[in-house]
């Protein structure tokens, strides 16, 4: 709006400049730039250079990074006015794998060291070393993490040996509100080749983010709004080749700074792959996997605020993969999900509430499913729009969170093959998490212990609508539950940090749990619901050391949950479904326990050389001792890697171990009660990064499973019929600029 007349100009803050080197001082273009705990982002020019604007008064904490390289903090101070800000920056070249900054964990971004849970971030030269066709299979050599497997297409992360509705996936910190968590047929709608890094919570995170959480989080970042406007023209280009999935993905994005306050950003892509290679070359047909994606934001960056909105669209189709001969085959899905997104910061300088943040998203997605005759048996309509609010708070030395959420879905299945009944489900939570330095120090880097507070309540309301007479009389079933944490993180010395916590999480019934009572040919069971099902709860302890040095990096965790009326299906006994016998499944609940550990270490011994060792173990189990179904197998194994900045070389060797703790199987080709052999698994990589007129290439070229092995994984949906993919060569190919 226009100045009263008479009044003076509103008073710009000083920019924030920065010039990135490396340690000989040659300028580095393409580093990343996070300005926390405002959570903006840039990226240096062609000469090493970047910039902030529009900043409120205050003290910044940034982080430098750049594949090759160790990432850099700074702490700087913007006054009211005065000249610019200079920073400069020099990196270090650095070997061992170590993690940038934790936005995920906890309500602000923050450094891993301080974070008192178990937490992994990819990026860089590792996120091209692991990238796959899935969010799933790029994650699924992190200790800690597997895949619910069913097929290239349709598979999802396993945390600790929890998935689907246990496991929460975002997409720049809002959920991907589609239908992979329902059943193993559904793939999740995010492609893991827009990202720009990936970070996961390891165990229970229902204070931070409710219903759906009680597994883990993965948080899928591309920064699709911008942040900050950049000083150029900013963007990518990266292209993805496989073998074992014959095909290819490309994409690109661009932000483009239309003023000193305004950029736009644009971005598309697509993957396009065939039919899956197993093991000794064998054909798993009807594996065939395509999508499209796209997206347009605009950001405005001023002083004090920031605001931005985007739209986005993911279309995709796929083929399931069905044992040879059944009358099932040919069965594929084809949908799309669309969103429309929008996000605010607001910045108030010195007060005890340091910002505000309001998140807001409104997503359609839908999906048929359809015979091989083309019929379409089921289709699926879920509506979603979520809204977040979250204040930033300090006072003294004390920096924390308030925050309210509310999240609404309306969920309608139809066709004759239809679950469950159309469904309305409204869920809204308010929690407060506080960071105590102990000892009192006011300086966020200080190598200090902490102690980490949080609590939440959510109601959760779930109702059924009329419209199919096998689903009974409309119902509506309530669930409100308390969460709670507590953390504490201790330095042992500069590069070492223990952290423990103990958690209360929680998770309320699914409609599929609740209503089912139709044949479910994903499962090949008639499921049947019970509507007096009542929310998980967890109780768990989780205990952490991180190794952050110059020559050294790693995380070792062991914990334990003890999860009381864990839902899980139920075999009966067979019952009458259109003249044959298949399986009865009634869902039930019993308490149940998960414990383990998991760990990765990477030691420079040489200049330029790395050795490492990882693994990972679950056991879970019912009370009466009952294994769980599809808990992933224990791993055992090492790594080497070379890397002079430029040329990288990376082996690993992992040995899977027998999983013959299953549950008893329910019919002969039950793939939850089939146990599998151990196997062992070799990768090697071949990296190159270069610069060249102001452009940053990274070049991967990747050989998975070089031995060729055919196995099937412990977690695989299908393995009472095929296997995993066999021989893979990959290329991954990305610009910066």
């Amino acid at each position: 709006p226009p100045r009263p007349p008479g009044s003076s100009p509103p008073i710009e803050s000083p920019a924030l400049t920065g010039l990135v080197t490396d340690s000989t001082g040659r300028p580095l273009p393409n580093a990343n730039i996070l300005l926390a705990p405002l959570n903006r982002t840039t990226s240096t020019n062609g000469s090493g250079a970047f910039s902030f604007g529009s900043l409120p008064p205050g003290t910044y904490h940034l982080t430098a990074f750049l594949i090759g390289f160790a990432p850099m903090h700074s702490d700087v101070t913007v006054p009211a006015t005065g000249a610019p800000v200079n920073v400069s920056i020099s990196l270090r070249p650095s070997v061992v794998q170590l993690s940038v900054v934790q936005v995920t964990a906890t309500p602000s971004a923050t450094d891993p060291r301080n974070v008192a849970q178990s937490t992994v971030e990819i990026s860089g030269q590792a996120l091209a070393r692991n990238m796959g066709n899935s969010v799933a299979q790029t994650l699924s050599r992190e200790p800690g993490i597997s895949q619910r497997y069913a097929g290239p297409a349709a598979n999802t992360p396993v945390i600790r040996g929890l998935s689907g509705e246990r496991v929460l996936v975002l997409q720049d910190g809002q959920r991907a509100a589609d239908l992979s968590s329902t059943s193993s047929d559904h793939s999740l709608s995010v492609d893991p080749l827009v990202s720009q890094r990936i970070e996961v919570v390891r165990g229970p995170a229902s204070l931070l983010y409710g219903n759906n959480a009680l597994g883990g989080v993965v948080n899928v970042i591309s920064n699709d709004i911008p942040t900050s406007i950049p000083g150029h023209i900013d963007g990518y280009l990266a292209g993805q080749a496989e073998s074992a999935t014959p095909g290819g993905a490309g994409s690109a994005g661009l932000t483009i700074p239309l003023g000193p306050s305004l950029a736009i950003v644009g971005r598309g892509g697509f993957r396009h792959v065939n039919d899956l290679r197993q093991g000794g070359n064998l054909r798993l047909d009807n594996t065939y996997f395509h999508n499209e994606t796209g997206l347009l934001g605009l950001g405005y960056v001023g002083q004090g605020q920031s605001a931005g909105v985007a739209g986005r669209g993911y279309w995709f189709e796929y083929g399931l993969p069905s044992p040879p001969g059944d009358p099932e085959a040919g069965v594929h899905i084809k949908g799309h999900r669309a969103d429309a997104f929008a996000s605010s910061d607001l910045n108030f300088g010195n007060s005890a509430l340091k910002s505000l943040r309001l998140n807001g998203s409104a997503q359609w997605y839908v999906h048929d499913e359809i015979e091989a005759s083309g019929e379409i048996g089921t289709t699926f309509n879920l509506k979603t729009q979520t809204v977040d609010a979250t204040g930033r708070t300090a006072f003294g030395g004390v920096t924390g969170a308030i925050g309210a959420s509310g999240l609404f879905k309306q969920y309608q299945p139809t066709g004759e093959e239809a679950l469950t009944p159309p469904a309305n489900s409204n869920t809204g939570g308010a929690f407060i998490y506080q960071e105590i330095p102990i000892g009192g120090s006011r300086d966020p880097d200080a190598r200090v212990p902490r102690l980490q507070l949080g609590a939440r309540y959510d109601v959760y309301r779930i109702e059924t609508k009329p419209d199919d007479p096998k689903f009974g009389s409309p119902r509506s079933l309530d669930f409100n539950n308390f969460s709670g944490s507590v953390g504490l993180s201790v330095p042992v010395s500069s590069g070492v940090t223990v952290g423990v916590s103990a958690a209360r999480a929680f998770r309320a019934p699914t409609v599929e749990e609740l209503f089912s009572n139709a044949f479910h040919a994903a499962l090949g069971s008639f499921d049947v619901g019970n509507p007096t099902l009542k929310s998980e709860t967890n109780q768990g302890v989780d205990g952490i050391v991180r190794i952050a040095g110059p020559h050294a990096s790693g995380q070792l965790g062991a914990y334990y949950n003890r999860v009381n009326n864990f839902i899980f299906g139920n075999i009966e006994k067979d019952t009458l479904f259109e003249d044959e016998l298949v399986p009865l499944n009634r869902y039930t609940q019993g308490d149940a326990t998960l414990k383990g550990v998991e760990g990765r270490l990477e030691v420079e011994v040489a200049p330029r050389f790395v050795i490492g060792a990882l693994g990972d173990m679950v056991r879970g189990e019912l009370k009466n001792g009952e294994p769980l179904p599809f808990m992933p197998a224990g791993r055992a194994g090492g790594l080497a890697r070379w890397d002079d900045g430029h040329f990288s070389i990376d082996a690993q060797a992992v040995h899977v171990f027998k999983q013959d703790r299953v549950p008893t199987a329910a019919t002969e080709d039950d793939p939850s009660g089939i146990a599998t052999p151990s196997y062992d698994l070799v990768d090697v990589s071949l990296g190159y990064t270069f610069s060249n007129g102001g452009l940053a290439h990274n070049i991967t070229v990747r050989a998975d499973n070089l031995l060729d092995k055919r196995y099937r994984e412990a977690t695989s949906r299908i393995k009472n019929f095929a296997f995993n993919p066999g021989r893979n060569i990959a290329l991954v190919y990305r610009i910066l600029f």
